[in-house]
């Protein structure tokens, strides 16, 4: 008798024991159901490494060809936590923030002046072909915009990041669309937006996306200072190609180690 009571209180113990360790894995993976996701879409999305790499470097020599539409990110700033509220006086009270209290919030550091500086040298190195330059208001838009391409065209206010002033997101992406779709495009040039990366941070805002990469879920954050994303207008069908990630990573698919 006492051997059947310590059996049961073993089957319970060991039941007990299952349903805790299976509650908490299901409790796990609820919590980490979009990393999860995001694994398994990028497992099946991306499926030849090396195929991608071949696309970016056709994608380089084309972008030479002109036809696209390039949205940079703006060169290396400060990390000031309340950059936002910056931003909002910078534009609210039509400002010039290099010449303001507040300049090392909203303009280029010294690696970011350097960086800016370095680009300009590549693209005139390589002949990169550009007919508009649209700048955001931001002084390290405008700085990147002077310092890589030698000027701007004109600033758009709507090419500042989200984040300064109560709007709504949604808006905000049919807006920036509808301000990219504008600009005049050329068959052998392309257009520049030098902006921010918290200016196109969902996919929904594209017609089409021709890309072997999933960016659904990070297009923003993928986007490293000085790297840019590269969109094509076709019969005011805003496009998304592709992204890089870094100036870098995409100069390196256009420039040859010289030879001694």
């Amino acid at each position: 008798m006492k051997l059947i009571v310590k059996s049961k209180i073993l089957i319970y113990a060991l039941s007990i024991g299952f349903c805790i360790i299976l509650f908490s894995s299901l409790a796990y993976i609820f919590e980490k159901r979009d990393l999860i996701l995001n694994i398994i879409k990028n497992t099946s999305t991306v499926k030849n490494h090396a195929e991608i790499k071949k696309n970016k470097h056709e994608l380089a020599k084309d972008i030479l060809n002109g036809g696209y539409i390039l949205l940079f990110r703006h060169a290396e700033r400060e990390k000031w936590l309340d950059v936002q509220k910056y931003d909002s006086i910078e534009l609210l009270d039509n400002l010039k923030g290099e010449k303001e209290y507040f300049s090392k919030a909203v303009c280029l550091n010294s690696r970011g002046l350097v960086q800016a500086k370095a680009m300009g040298s590549i693209i005139e190195k390589i002949d990169l072909p550009y007919h508009i330059v649209v700048t955001s208001p931001s002084c390290r838009a405008r700085q990147t915009a002077n310092l890589a391409f030698d000027g701007y065209d004109y600033v758009k206010n709507v090419f500042l990041h989200y984040g300064p002033f109560h709007e709504d997101k949604k808006e905000l992406w049919q807006s920036v669309k509808n301000e990219i779709i504008k600009i005049k495009i050329k068959k052998d040039s392309n257009i520049i937006i030098s902006a921010h990366n918290g200016v196109i941070t969902s996919m929904d805002m594209f017609d089409r996306i021709d890309s072997e990469s999933d960016y659904s879920n990070n297009i923003g954050k993928v986007m490293k200072e000085g790297g840019f994303i590269v969109m094509k207008n076709e019969n005011n069908k805003l496009i998304f190609i592709d992204v890089f990630e870094t100036f870098h990573k995409f100069q390196r698919n256009l420039i040859l180690r010289p030879k001694n």
